[in-house]
């Protein structure tokens, strides 16, 4: 199994940013760690999970599908050769859960686009992030099963390095590695796998909590009470590494011009399942909430959770990022206590 040296990733990302648009764990001033451009000064590995889920690499949060030109219209498809280092194993499979969403029924070009032109190195999780990850319990990590072009297990001054693709070999081509016996290796990881577990809480509510959904066995007061407390502002949403909800908006800048953009939207907002007559099959925010949580919980599709639990990857962002604690571990404690 192949290996490389902590003291040459400098050197490595400083390759492939040569041809690669190269997205890197990144120290911001405030002490936040976010994906961004690699920068050998601001670039580190000592880093827990970023506020925000790479999703936007492959769905930006706003991007223009079409322009009509002097009456013409003309797709933009646009992708750029991208290269996603350090992803950890819940955020992968964020990724392989969305893009199975956003290829099941009709190919979304725009997002396959992105898909196709970027690889994906993730850092298998040497311990849980912080105390709301429960990744073990919704089988999306510590380590990443499949979906990745390069896994790499931090074991010390080294790196053991897994390869997951044709295309991660080629990323491996001419550069400073070395070799370990494959027993070794193995025994390496299975030491990594099983140390990163123990320090990762199983949340057993949450299957206890989606047989009660299957059930219907929640009394709607749960929803109301949280329904309350929701102050609308989206940001489980647009945290959320399996979020795929946009919205579509035409603007004409002139006779004969204009674009066609979409943007994140949230089921959360009372316009997102508002019809066209003006009636609203979810008037109440109870009633937003309690969707939302159904389908991270219960009305999944099988083919796009990916051996996953369901559609919840255990990330605890929004449980993280939440103004008034209304995430999934919330919910999930509210439902069976």
């Amino acid at each position: 199994m192949k290996t490389l040296a902590k003291k040459d990733i400098n050197k490595i990302l400083s390759i492939w940013s040569q041809k690669h648009d190269v997205l890197a764990p990144t120290k911001m001033d405030n002490g936040d760690c976010i994906f961004s451009a690699f920068d050998e000064k601001a670039f580190t590995l000592d880093y827990k999970k970023p506020p925000l889920s790479p999703k936007s690499v492959f769905f930006p949060q706003s991007e223009i599908i079409f322009r009509v030109e002097k009456n013409r219209y003309n797709e933009v498809v646009a992708a750029k050769k991208a290269l996603i280092f350090g992803l950890r194993s819940c955020d992968m499979m964020g990724i392989r859960q969305a893009s199975s969403f956003m290829s099941r029924d009709n190919k979304d070009i725009y997002y396959q686009a992105r898909q196709n032109a970027a690889a994906t190195v993730v850092m298998a999780c040497p311990k849980a992030q912080n105390e709301t990850c429960f990744c073990t319990t919704t089988l999306s990590g510590p380590v990443a099963k499949k979906g990745f072009d390069l896994q790499l297990y931090d074991i010390g001054d080294t790196l053991l390095v897994e390869i997951g693709s044709p295309r991660g070999e080629e990323l491996l081509t001419g550069m400073p590695l070395a070799e370990m016996e494959e027993s070794q290796a193995k025994q390496k990881i299975d030491e990594f796998l099983q140390n990163a577990i123990l320090t990762i809480p199983e949340v057993k509510s949450v299957i206890d909590a989606m047989n009660k959904l299957k059930d219907r066995k929640i009394a709607e007061k749960v929803w109301d009470d949280f329904g309350a407390k929701c102050i609308t502002c989206g940001g489980c949403a647009f945290v959320c590494p399996t979020c795929t909800c946009f919205n579509v908006y035409d603007h004409q800048q002139a006779a004969g011009e204009g674009i066609r953009l979409r943007a994140w939207d949230a089921c959360l907002y009372s316009g997102f399942t508002r019809e066209a007559s003006g009636h609203n099959p979810r008037a109440s925010q109870a009633s937003r909430l309690k969707r939302r949580h159904e389908h991270k919980l219960l009305d999944y599709n099988n083919t796009d959770i990916q051996d996953g639990l369901c559609g919840c990857v255990g990330c605890g962002r929004c449980s993280d990022y939440c103004p008034v604690h209304i995430g999934t571990l919330e919910v999930v404690k509210a439902i069976t206590g």
